[in-house]
């Protein structure tokens, strides 16, 4: 598989010799969400995976001269065995480049069981990793496995190939990317910032591999300025997520503490979510589950009263318009009238990014601009989710490294 080379050039991959700085601190560099499946996706999934070795690519959004992987089982119902594991930086074709390849442990051990229910985490690994690069994790599950992880594109070859720089007689197919999370100690003053929302935050319609959904072009936007370099930028987005309903993966109140409040270094939270939950009520399936905009409202109460008490400043963005979309109903646009105007005034949030103004059609306001949207008028093309990170990146640019 082809990769592009990054502007920042190839940074080397050392193993270092004595533990992190005690100036650094640990922030959450990549993640995906953890997602129950729907027997359809189950089922394009194809047979579980045994004595195969899973190569799973991320790039990372923030320097630091240590890694911690975060493994899951969180919505598993039997354990999982690791046989094996390693790190590895991925050059432009990638391929793991062979001087970089280096094994995970766990408790010091090569292998581990991730009990249900639960995530597991690596050993510390002393490496050097940079922003914008690209990493690989290779993970070798010797028994009958199928933990209901966020599905990805990966590389799977037979056996134990975790210390091979090219997988022999791998194929490239969907599977769950059981590495959910890598953390980095970052330098001193660094922070994480979480986009915590549905496909539109987690890049649907975007150039698949081409890094282009708007928390990525945001973390490159904002690594390019003085008052945004502290920032790394996690990726939380869940397509088909809703608010107040289990769906795609569970809902946004109830995975909030696992995927925000237990990433390390979370200063900020973005909260782009509502729009499915608007959508459903109009669809027969859904009739059982309508919501209302005060309902939605309240979800966003919930949500800032649980992030505040942790520290955590929430930003707002508000609802992208959707006319023309499969579940539009003239019902729904009054509901997201209802609820941006308030994420607008209530001044409940500590900060608004308003999207909405950003990319709708200004003829048209129900409507997505023609030129930032993909054809269902719901998800934004890459052209459009630079648009969003651009709004983005001046409200976070705005208060600088101190928020």
């Amino acid at each position: 598989m082809k990769r592009s080379k990054s502007l920042l050039g190839l940074a080397t991959l050392t193993l270092l010799t004595a533990a992190a700085p005690n100036a650094q601190q640990w922030v959450g560099a990549y993640g995906n969400v953890p997602i129950g499946y729907e027997p359809n996706i189950r089922d394009a999934l194809g047979s579980p995976l045994r004595d195969q070795t899973v190569r799973q690519l991320l790039r990372v959004s923030s320097a630091g001269d240590a890694v911690r992987v975060r493994l899951t089982n969180e919505l598993g119902t039997s354990a999982v065995r690791i046989g094996a594991a390693s790190f590895a930086q991925i050059d432009p074709s990638g391929r793991a480049m062979p001087g970089t390849i280096r094994p995970l442990s766990f408790g010091g051990k090569a292998g581990a069981l991730i009990v249900p229910g639960a995530p597991l985490l690596a050993d510390v690994l002393l490496v050097h990793v940079a922003p914008g690069m690209d990493y690989a994790i290779s993970v070798y599950l010797p028994d009958t496995s199928m933990p209901p992880a966020h599905a990805q594109m990966a590389d799977v070859a037979p056996g134990d190939q975790t210390g091979q720089p090219a997988l022999h007689d791998s194929v490239r197919k969907r599977v769950p990317a059981i590495v959910s999370r890598l953390d980095v100690a970052a330098p001193a003053g660094s922070r994480t910032l979480l986009a915590f929302g549905d496909s539109i935050t987690e890049g649907a319609a975007s150039t698949p591999g081409a890094y282009m959904s708007w928390p990525d072009q945001l973390s490159h936007l904002l690594a390019g300025t003085r008052a945004g370099r502290c920032w790394s930028v996690v990726n939380a987005g869940l397509s088909g997520n809703r608010l107040l309903h289990d769906g795609r993966g569970p809902n946004a109140l109830a995975r909030f503490d696992r995927d925000v409040l237990s990433v390390p270094g979370v200063r900020t939270v973005i909260v782009l979510e509502g729009i499915n939950d608007i959508g459903a009520s109009a669809q027969a399936e859904h009739r059982d589950q309508e919501v209302s905009a005060d309902a939605i409202i309240e979800a966003y109460r919930e949500i800032i009263a649980r992030a505040h008490a942790h520290g955590i400043r929430v930003i707002g963005g508000t609802l992208l318009p959707f006319e023309g979309a499969v579940y539009y109903t003239a019902e729904g646009e009054t509901k997201r009238k209802a609820v941006n105007a308030w994420i607008r005034s209530a001044g409940a949030f500590d900060r608004v990014i308003d999207f909405d103004a950003a990319m709708r059609d200004p003829g048209d306001p129900a409507h997505m601009a023609g030129a930032a949207q993909s054809s269902d008028n719901l998800h934004p093309h890459d052209a459009g989710y630079a648009i969003m990170a651009r709004v983005a990146a001046a409200v976070l640019t705005r208060d600088g490294c101190s928020a």
